[in-house]
């Protein structure tokens, strides 16, 4: 479904993302499940919103989360992920507008 996306950030990239958003995570004694980061970077997207202020997008997701009953992360895990989503992209030389 990921590869249906536009922008830059899809297929191996996205999971090579995704997975390493985790390692960060987990580095940082934020322990939450891969599936749940790859629903909001795949959420941003479906939305058309990556490319907005981080609260904005995570004023969003949670929105999802709310719709999904999926009340399992709270705005500081969504911003923690946006935060080294952010980390991801600059190391790829890619904007968020791209992503």
């Amino acid at each position: 479904m990921v590869d249906k996306l536009n922008g830059r950030l899809r297929g191996e990239l996205f999971t090579e993302c995704a997975s390493w958003i985790w390692e960060q995570l987990q580095d940082e004694g934020i322990f939450i499940q891969g599936e749940l980061i790859e629903f909001i970077l795949k959420n941003e997207r479906e939305l058309g919103i990556q490319d907005q202020p981080t609260d904005v997008i995570a004023t969003s997701i949670t929105s999802v989360l709310n719709d999904t009953n999926a009340k399992t992360l709270d705005a500081g895990m969504i911003a923690a992920v946006l935060s080294w989503e952010d980390e991801f992209l600059g190391l790829a030389n890619i904007s968020r507008a791209e992503s």
